[in-house]
């Protein structure tokens, strides 16, 4: 009998300049885990070459599923597939949920059809109602520190840049009109405002189910620090920043002195999410919020100041939960756990 798998690994934008490496690593280190990646085109080229170069290292199980996460509904829809097949046994429980699908524009693009920002779309909201909607998948798990889940946001040093309210007036406009282009500065704002955003409001969520008390899942960012590669990421860019060909990832300034290189090829950045992800942490580690440049761990309030606010954190997160209220109710299940307002959103627990 072969050896079973041993859970399922879900990376979106499974086929982009991280995400793909972080596959690959995954691949080499953990052969009996379930690659389930994602991507909007799975027609690409490049998804067909990376399951090929995959499949060569010797990974048991590897596929591809199409998510949109500039749609709502494709989100609700994939998770709930997803719980169906965790549930019924098609797929091991989801052991770790990197969310590595990242979008940007240097121009004011049309709003989705669920009426929001594309760029706070696919980098904020779709990844936390992506979360909540496969909470049963990562429920499966045996609770404890080994068989806890993990969801691991790749964030990036333009939060420093960022507002928390930079999407609610005119969904971040500002008195411009579709078409117009974006400074470097602005656009730096608005991406670091919707990574901003999917940070505190995930470390929200991992705070209200710690105080639930429902679910065994640790929740944290990682900065993967700048990488250097080829990227399709950007939309309309200004020549002087395609000639730079960087992605838009780095550490904090003050980090940045004190850690490793800050422009690292995507493989070093994927080597220590992949050592992160299967790490097993102490029961102690996991009642604290944790922030990770590459896999070295600073206390999260520390880099990012606005989780001290509680109250700030809080109206973010009942504020999301609003916005994914409608497509949580796609994926509910008949167990204990559903991803409502009323399960996620208790007083949060400081």
């Amino acid at each position: 009998m072969g050896t079973p798998l041993t859970g399922t690994v879900i990376i979106t934008g499974g086929n982009g300049l991280l995400g793909s490496e972080i596959a690959i690593e995954i691949a080499k280190k953990q052969p009996f885990v379930h690659l389930l990646l994602t991507a909007r085109d799975i027609r690409m080229d490049d998804v067909r070459d990376l399951t090929g170069k995959i499949r060569l290292i010797g990974a048991r199980s590897i596929e591809v599923l199409a998510l949109d996460l500039t749609d709502l509904k494709s989100v609700a829809s994939f998770a709930k597939s997803t719980v169906n097949r965790v549930r019924f046994r098609d797929i091991p429980p989801v052991t770790s949920l990197i969310h590595s699908a990242v979008a940007t524009s240097y121009t004011v693009d049309d709003l989705t059809s669920d009426g929001y920002d594309p760029v706070y779309q696919t980098n904020c909201l779709s990844p936390f109602l992506l979360t909540i909607g496969l909470l049963e998948a990562f429920r499966a798990g045996d609770g404890t520190p080994k068989g806890g889940a993990k969801v691991i946001n790749i964030g990036c040093s333009a939060t420093s840049s960022g507002r928390l309210d930079y999407f609610d007036r005119d969904h971040g406009r500002h008195g411009r009109h579709l078409g117009d282009t974006l400074s470097a500065k602005e656009e730096n704002i608005r991406f670091g405002s919707s990574k901003l955003m999917a940070s505190v409001a995930l470390y929200a969520l991992r705070r209200s189910l710690i105080w639930t008390g429902n679910i065994s899942l640790d929740i944290f960012t990682l900065d993967p620090g700048g990488m250097t590669g080829a990227s399709n990421l950007r939309t309309g860019a200004p020549m002087s920043v395609r000639v730079a060909h960087q992605t838009r990832s780095g550490l904090r300034p003050f980090l940045r002195m004190v850690s490793r290189s800050s422009m690292n090829k995507a493989s070093v950045p994927a080597k220590a999410i992949a050592r992160v992800a299967f790490q097993i942490d102490t029961a102690e580690n996991l009642q604290k919020e944790r922030y990770y440049i590459l896999d070295t761990d600073y206390e999260a309030a520390s880099v990012l100041s606005s989780l001290r606010d509680s109250e700030q954190v809080k109206t973010l997160l009942l504020q999301m939960m609003r916005q994914v209220e409608v497509e949580t109710k796609e994926v509910e299940s008949p167990g204990p756990i559903r991803p409502r307002l009323s399960m996620i959103a208790p007083p949060i627990a400081l």
